[in-house]
């Protein structure tokens, strides 16, 4: 075994991991890898994939849902070529609407800019796409002269956004150019849904001519990967989205009819005194016949009003959104619930997918898979959700490679998040603790709480002033702006569990130095959880566990990791919730490590900052 590594030295875990990779990889098997934060695992796995299919002629897909994990994977790529001077080229993937140099197309949403773009590259209307595809021979050759061109510039890899300003400058399509690169290229750095999503991987690897029996594909974040693929395939319309229509389509000209208010009748009529309900398929057919006409001239109509909305005014058109959800609204293909409800005093009609294996199981379709992560736990749930195949896919965990010293677990008795117990008495508890803790921190604290209706609550009621909030919807500008205001020592970090500030930003700096789990971020219990829970109970005999404990408590794990990203950090993390001593919650915490149960969570915090 030869391995392809880019530093002199190798970890005495990492070595394990790519051992355990290449194996598993040489032996087209898939390897589910519980690889604790700190082991160097985008390394490890690029080195041994890397390693391996240049043995065995396949293509490494390194797919993750970070941006920053993609520049990281790109950084690895050409480390490894440049220190052994290898021949490989390694390509970053990102969706055509993130790539568009188009001025008047590129702030459309996601159904608005691929049907307005998919139309004017079909009617050849579309300079960036001629220049760097063509639509006739003459353009052709002359866009393959462009693309040699680039090629000279990009030697063995780029980060996508290096891509694109050269594009903008050739006023070259960019993402034509990535699937070029791509049709070339070794490694392929994407997210999740260009091989996963059904309809986007088959166009996907159509335009790179890969094969998915030819690749190796590795999961980055891989714990994130169900809820993922869970998300990107359930559909909702509100109240909201029919007004937008009625706009659209007054706007062109077009009468739409009462279509809101005859939604909310519906709606309210299907719903009586309930604040949500199942909805059976037929039951929005009959809305939409009220009408006089059927569900498929309805998409019909919307989609030609769409595409003139979004030419007429370069906008995000809300007439192409129902479009897309009511053609998919019909779809039996992938377990789901259907669920009309009444929130904030607005009406929602949702389709919420429950089951993502029958989408993940093309993993068990491919040379060899790798799935890792920091909280790829437990194993079992992991693999029996994305339905990877028992008999070929290997489950291990690694050590961490931190200090157990260097870590404190405090749990803060007589303080909870349940349901049953938020109240203000029990709000002013949770808010005097939290003062207490971060007064007894020498440096910086991130406190995540289980939802920004519980962080609302709890943060007026504190007698520190210097918080750093992430609000609800808050744009990557505004999430930037906190980070650098946190970073510069200008107050404490306050978020939610499962949010961007707690899984997707790497506190490599030591600017944390007391990470607090405000509660356990357990979903509400409405008809989506329910039926989630109902649908993992009757497949696996899990319910709770697979559907409602276990999703809960990773998003508290992944939390608490912020702080540690190297091997010298110290740090101490408060549970504020006395659940989390109990046997269901508290299977997280690492046996190694100091775990501390009082009712004053200050003094430990300040003692193990003495130590």
């Amino acid at each position: 075994m030869h391995l392809y590594f880019r530093h002199e030295k190798v970890r005495p875990q990492q070595k394990e991991l790519m051992k355990d990779i290449y194996s598993a990889i040489s032996g087209n098997r898939n390897l589910m890898a519980q690889a604790p934060t700190g082991l160097g695992k985008t390394d490890a796995v690029l080195s041994a994939a890397i390693s391996c299919a240049a043995e065995n002629d396949l293509t490494v897909f390194f797919l993750t849902p970070k941006i920053s994990q993609h520049r990281i994977a790109m950084d690895v790529v050409s480390g490894i070529a440049e220190s052994h001077s290898l021949d490989i080229r390694g390509v970053d993937i990102t969706g055509r609407s993130h790539c568009c140099i188009s001025p008047d197309l590129q702030n459309l949403d996601s159904d608005s800019f691929l049907t307005a773009c998919g139309k004017r590259i079909r009617d050849r209307q579309c300079e960036y796409y001629a220049n760097a595809k063509g639509y006739t021979r003459f353009q052709e050759a002359r866009a393959r002269d462009r693309f040699k061109k680039m090629l000279k510039k990009y030697k063995c890899g780029m980060h996508h956004h290096d891509l694109i300003k050269i594009g903008r400058k050739a006023k070259c399509c960019p993402y034509e150019w990535l699937m070029k690169l791509a049709e070339v290229s070794d490694v392929i750095v994407a997210d999740y849904h260009h091989l996963i999503v059904p309809h986007i991987r088959e166009i996907f690897l159509m335009k790179t001519k890969k094969r998915i029996e030819d690749s190796v594909i590795i999961i980055d974040e891989a714990h994130n990967l169900a809820p993922r693929i869970r998300s990107s395939l359930s559909r909702s319309i509100s109240t909201f989205t029919f007004s937008r229509v009625s706009r659209e389509m007054q706007l062109l000209g077009l009468d739409a009819g009462p279509v809101e208010e005859e939604f909310q009748k519906w709606a309210k009529e299907a719903l009586g005194r309930a604040e949500e309900k199942p909805v059976p398929v037929a039951g929005f057919h009959e809305f939409i016949n009220r009408f006089g006409i059927t569900m498929e001239e309805t998409v019909e109509r919307l989609t030609e009003a769409g595409l003139s909305y979004v030419e007429q005014t370069s906008k995000k058109s809300a007439c192409l959104g129902m479009a897309r959800f009511m053609s998919e609204w019909d779809n039996e293909s992938h377990e789901c619930v259907r669920i009309l409800k009444n929130k904030d005093n607005r009406l929602y009609l949702s389709k919420k997918l429950l089951d993502p294996s029958p989408v993940t199981r093309i993993l068990n379709h491919c040379a060899s898979s790798i799935l890792m992560s920091g909280t790829l736990i437990p194993l079992e749930m992991h693999r029996d959700i994305l339905g990877l195949d028992p008999q070929r896919t290997n489950l291990k965990s690694y050590p961490s490679p931190f200090d157990p010293g260097s870590v404190v677990n405090i749990i803060a008795e007589d303080v909870t998040t349940k349901y049953t117990r938020r109240n203000p008495e029990n709000y002013l508890a949770i808010a005097g603790k939290l003062d207490a803790v971060i007064g007894s921190t020498p440096g910086g604290t991130a406190v995540f709480f289980p939802s920004y209706g519980v962080m609302e609550s709890i943060l007026p009621l504190m007698k520190h002033k210097k918080l750093l909030v992430q609000r609800p919807g808050m744009k990557p500008p505004g999430i930037r702006s906190l980070l650098r205001d946190f970073r510069n020592g200008k107050g404490t970090l306050c978020g939610v569990q499962g949010g961007s500030l707690s899984e997707g930003v790497d506190y490599s700096a030591g600017e944390i130095r007391t990470v607090v789990i405000v509660g356990i971020a357990l979903e509400e219990m409405d008809i989506e959880t329910r039926a989630l829970i109902d649908y993992y109970d009757q497949k696996f005999g899990r319910g709770w566990d697979y559907g409602y404990i276990y999703p809960g408590t990773i998003k508290a794990l992944q939390a608490a990791g912020r702080a540690r990203r190297k091997e010298s950090d110290r740090v101490s993390v408060v549970y504020m919730d006395e659940r989390f001593k109990w046997r269901k919650y508290n299977w997280i915490f690492n046996r190694d490590e100091r775990i501390i149960v009082t009712d004053v969570p200050e003094r430990a915090v300040s003692e193990f900052w003495g130590d």
